[in-house]
């Protein structure tokens, strides 16, 4: 969470996924951003568990 937005990333428990919820309290613009970021960790971070 920063002054300007948050995301939040947890399995499915029904699918073989991620689920990334997010808010921007900006703009739609900085909600893709962030969006691409929190993907970018959470496939980073699922990558080093294999």
């Amino acid at each position: 969470m920063t002054a300007s937005g948050w995301f939040a990333a947890r399995p499915s428990g029904t699918e073989n996924i991620y689920k990334i919820y997010a808010e921007s309290f900006r703009d739609p613009a900085h909600l893709d951003a962030l969006v691409r970021e929190a993907q970018t960790l959470v496939d980073a971070a699922v990558s080093d568990r294999t």
